[in-house]
């Protein structure tokens, strides 16, 4: 038949078949899916079938054959893609699943379709390629791989030899996107290292300041961004301050650096006020009655910024400040930069507030340490456990490991001649006790 096809009048002549004959023997060619035909008028012109699959599920369903239907519908309804390609690496077959990522590339080259013409640059691309090389060689019965094609899709890749029913071999490959599976995976995994490194950051820091100072230096390892603050809620003032900042330029006038301040002031305030992340895209249409947009603006003029993000950082309902993520022009947050940030937000509040609280001990316990009084403190058995220089020095003691472990009742007795015992008592039922005592 050739290229050019040929009618049945014309076959009939070369094998001298009478026409009724050789349309069986054609159509029973045609259901085993060795031949194929194309209608031009009323006149159907015959060729050899080199893409037996695809021609099946380019025939209109009335042309079909009732096994042919069956099959083409399991193909071109598998949630998978399926490909087969010949040794020279031409696509002789793909179902829907793969039209809708590629088109119509039946005929054309493997590699030139899935991963484009710089072939060569896509991640794990070479080993890829190695396998269906050995594949064809016979070295390999099948192979498995994740390789990224030319639009930056994560696929994975299934690939065997068969045996075709005339002799002649083919590669046959089932395709699957996985970049959402590879992309939450990722996440997970970088969710993970934040809150590791959150762990350590928090277990290493002494002030607010140092926390906040290594959270944004963390971030910026995992997700890259040009500039950052922490900023602290303080809620006896109901004020906003920096804790911390990264990646801005030096600007020597104080006046501007003031009003810069207050404008990231503004957009934080209004991520705490909603309680919900505020994210600000230059160029894109948002309702300009918000109360940060004239601050995100300017913010974004000032420093040619493509995004601003602004994510509350609250614990348990109580907020303690905000998170501001800055990228420029040609950088931009993914959908997962931005899931990252709010699932860390919650640890970087609950580690501010934890220092917050260690910071209110040391002021506490240092007032204790330069107190006047004598101040001791014991365990419910009333052995002591601190005591202050005040205390020290009222018994004449230079060293606190003279005293800690004794029972506090060696050090007094009361006026009244009871037992300096009563003293616990009433403690540990009342919660307190007030009263002289005489020293011994």
């Amino acid at each position: 038949m050739g290229e050019t096809g040929a009618t049945i009048d014309e076959l009939s002549k070369i094998t001298h078949l009478e026409r009724h004959t050789l349309s069986k023997y054609l159509n029973r060619l045609r259901a085993e899916g060795r031949i194929s035909y194309k209608r031009i008028g009323r006149a159907k012109v015959w060729f050899v079938s080199k893409t037996p699959l695809q021609h099946i599920l380019r025939l209109r369903e009335e042309e079909q054959t009732y096994t042919e239907k069956i099959f083409s519908r399991i193909l071109a309804d598998i949630p998978e893609g399926v490909l087969v390609l010949d040794f020279d690496y031409n696509i002789m077959f793909i179902n829907r699943y793969l039209l809708a990522l590629y088109g119509d590339c039946v005929g054309q080259k493997y590699y030139q379709v899935i991963f484009g013409t710089d072939i060569g640059i896509s991640k794990n691309f070479e080993a890829h390629k190695e396998q269906i090389k050995r594949i064809i060689e016979g070295s390999l019965e099948e192979a498995e791989s994740q390789v990224e094609d030319k639009e930056g899709r994560i696929l994975e890749i299934k690939a065997r030899k068969v045996k075709n029913p005339d002799g002649s071999s083919s590669i046959i490959a089932i395709i699957r996107d996985i970049s959402e599976k590879v992309r939450r995976e990722e996440r997970i995994k970088n969710l993970s290292e934040l809150h590791r490194l959150l762990g350590e950051a928090v277990n290493r820091s002494y002030t607010i300041d140092q926390l906040c100072s290594t959270i944004l230096e963390n971030l910026c390892d995992v997700i890259g961004y040009d500039m950052g603050d922490i900023l602290i809620y303080n809620h006896e003032n109901n004020t906003l301050c920096s804790a911390a900042q990264v990646g801005y330029p030096r600007m020597e006038e104080q006046k501007r650096r003031d009003t810069i301040e207050e404008w990231k002031r503004g957009i934080a305030r209004a991520a705490i006020i909603g309680k919900e992340p505020i994210f600000f895209v230059k160029g894109e249409k948002k309702g300009d009655g918000l109360s940060y947009n004239n601050y995100a603006f300017e913010l974004a003029a000032e420093y040619n910024l493509q995004e601003i993000c602004a994510i509350p950082l609250r614990t348990k309902g109580e907020p303690h400040g905000a998170l501001l993520i800055l990228a420029r022009r040609g950088r931009v947050l993914t959908e997962e930069d931005r899931s990252l940030l709010g699932g860390i937000s919650e640890g970087i509040a609950g580690g501010i507030a934890k220092i917050k609280v260690e910071e209110e001990l040391r002021v506490k316990a240092n007032a204790v340490e330069i107190s006047n009084n004598s101040i001791l403190m014991a365990d419910t058995k009333g052995k002591l456990t601190y005591v202050n220089p005040a205390f020290l020095k009222m018994w004449g003691y230079e060293r606190e490991n003279e005293v800690l472990g004794r029972f506090c009742t060696e050090f007094w007795r009361q006026m009244e001649g009871t037992g300096a015992e009563d003293v616990l008592m009433a403690v540990q039922e009342k919660g307190d006790w007030e009263g002289e005592l005489i020293g011994v």
